[in-house]
């Protein structure tokens, strides 16, 4: 399932992009679920983190693309988006706010499969890394190669990242759940870390960007052998 959003001001572009969407559904056999915004705001203001590619017009009335954009990516690092533009030299501003590609109001359909055929191959690949996390009444979705670690304070996950850390509620095991099979290991009963990002492992510590968490005595065995295995697999 393929689940896109079209944020369009005009009811030509919207119909062109969603009979286009429903032949490429048809001949490739991909199911797509499509939603439709018709402007900046409506988009913004109702975004909940489970669309996977968004095609967004550049140039809307009360709120553009761009800006929808980077307000979206404060929310959704993952989403596929995909600029709508009558004039190309619009949509590279695009690369600012991560875009994957854009597509010109002129295009033909075999210009539309060709950008249909990376964005599935792209989805695909998000879908096995992506983690979606309830904070209040928000959604965010982030790819998990993102993650540092996640730290447990009594009832309370943070997701530390490079950028920001998110917290919600949960146990330690929940998200070791989450994130099985993505590549962290335990260094204690308060840190589920990210082996990509092991930098050192420093004595009793290790070394995750800036930061040294402690690793338990108990674990030290377990976890040094979990580095050692990523990286005899990388």
């Amino acid at each position: 399932m393929l689940r896109v959003g079209i944020v369009e001001d005009e009811t030509k572009w919207i119909e062109r992009i969603r009979q286009n969407l429903e032949r490429y559904s048809s001949e490739k056999n991909v199911e797509i679920e499509t939603g439709v915004f018709r402007d900046g705001i409506e988009i913004v203001e109702n975004y909940r983190a489970d669309l996977d590619v968004l095609f967004l017009d550049i140039e809307m009335s009360s709120m553009n693309g761009m800006e929808a954009a980077e307000k979206i990516r404060r929310k959704d690092s993952e989403v596929i988006i995909v600029f709508i533009t009558q004039v190309a030299r619009y949509a590279v501003k695009g690369y600012e706010v991560g875009a994957l590609d854009f597509i010109v109001k002129s295009f033909s359909y075999e210009i539309f499969c060709m950008k249909m055929d990376r964005i599935c191959r792209q989805a695909e690949s998000n879908q096995v890394k992506n983690v979606t996390l309830n904070i209040n009444d928000d959604v965010y979705k982030l790819s998990s190669t993102k993650i540092l670690y996640v730290e447990v304070i009594k009832h309370h996950l943070l997701y530390h990242t490079d950028e920001k850390v998110l917290e919600t509620r949960g146990t330690l095991k929940a998200a070791e759940e989450l994130l099985t099979g993505m590549g962290f290991a335990k260094c204690n009963s308060c840190y589920l870390v990210n082996l990509r990002h092991v930098k050192a492992i420093l004595g009793n510590d290790v070394l995750i960007g800036q930061e040294r968490l402690q690793i338990s005595r108990a674990k030290k065995k377990e976890f040094v052998q979990a580095v050692a295995d990523h990286l005899g697999g990388i």
